[in-house]
């Protein structure tokens, strides 16, 4: 059996809430990334976050939108 250490644990608690906070700023702005969450570290114990998931409709208006406040 697999067991997490305790710091893939905080890791993911990180990236959990890192996806939220960016969900929630997407979702004033407009837009929402459905498959947007935190993922498992890989390679390292730092806190990933899984973006993918977008239309690609989607992520040109994001990068549009990205570009006119820059």
């Amino acid at each position: 059996m697999y067991y997490q250490r305790p710091a893939q644990d905080a890791a993911l608690v990180e990236g959990n809430l890192a996806a939220k906070d960016l969900a929630e700023a997407l979702a004033q702005a407009g837009f929402s990334l459905p498959s947007l969450y935190g993922d498992f570290p890989t390679l390292t114990d730092g806190a990933l976050v899984h973006l993918g998931g977008a239309s690609a409709e989607v992520v040109r208006e994001l990068a549009a939108w990205i570009r006119e406040r820059v």
